[in-house]
């Protein structure tokens, strides 16, 4: 790969605090024009060590705290996915969804939507939110790890080889929809679908939101359905958020998953169904 990438897999950004009462941004979906990038599992061998480097950061701003041991293989294994199975989605006809996370070292680091005006931080796959529906946001091996053009690579990555070393745990798993709610809190005058700062149109109590399934390399991740929180959940934006874990969040006080015991390679996938929209 690039020397850029071995670079980036040493040191991860240092990225800007804003803490998580917040998290974040957009996601991917599964009944509408966004597709979904899946990749497939693979097993590591040999490991060798290598410091990643991962400041602690906002869901606004993206994310990462402290210093971390990473074991990464030193023979990456080529059915794993690469940058040419992801090409990132930026127009949205309706409103942006996509996946927030970071895992237990702030690695597989996603914190923005694709379809956001400066997404700086986005390696996703979002969803196009066009109306009533059920929809799919993920991140993959091949999003977290691409080397955008215009972006650059993901400082919130250890590679192996071509590809990114596996995520354990999580500091945050949320989803995001950009552009939907009216708020209370900021009055920005942009487009609500590219700015989270400018309200939307919808009040939070008139959508019924629903967590579905969240799959792990396309196995079924347990969750406890009473304890996830939905709404316009953070006062520094417009957001319609599903917290399914925050550490600055309500949910790091009870976890509606065993957010310890996650583990991935290739593939974290979160379907929600969404009703009330007039699209």
């Amino acid at each position: 790969m690039k020397a850029k990438k071995i670079l980036a897999a040493v040191t991860a950004l240092s990225l800007t605090t804003v803490v998580f009462a917040s998290c974040g941004d957009s996601a991917d979906s599964s009944s509408s024009t966004a597709a979904v990038t899946k990749t497939t599992a693979a097993t590591t061998t040999t490991a060798a060590t290598t410091t990643t480097a991962a400041t602690e950061d906002s869901a606004a701003t993206g994310g990462g705290a402290g210093d971390s041991a990473v074991a990464t293989d030193s023979s990456a294994d080529a059915t794993k996915g690469s940058d040419s199975d992801y090409t990132p989605v930026k127009t949205f006809e309706g409103y942006d969804a996509f996946l927030m996370f970071g895992d237990s070292q702030w690695l597989w680091g996603n914190w923005e939507g694709q379809g956001e005006a400066e997404a700086t931080k986005a390696f996703g796959v979002d969803a196009d939110v066009t109306g009533d529906g059920e929809y799919t946001v993920s991140i993959t091996n091949a999003s977290i790890s691409y080397d955008d053009p215009d972006e650059g690579l993901n400082p919130q990555i250890a590679l192996d080889g071509d590809y990114a070393v596996g995520a354990e745990g999580c500091v945050v798993m949320c989803v995001d929809i950009l552009g939907l709610l009216k708020g209370d809190k900021l009055k920005g005058t942009g487009d609500p679908k590219t700015d989270k700062e400018t309200p939307g149109k919808y009040n939070a109590d008139d959508l019924k939101v629903e967590l579905k399934s969240i799959k792990a390399d396309g196995q079924e991740v347990a969750f406890d359905k009473a304890k996830i929180k939905y709404g316009n959940i953070e006062d520094n934006n417009n957001c319609y958020r599903i917290e399914i874990y925050n550490d600055y969040g309500d949910t790091a006080k009870d976890s509606p998953i065993d957010k310890d015991n996650l583990a991935f390679e290739d593939s974290l996938e979160i379907t929600f169904s969404i009703e009330g929209l007039s699209e």
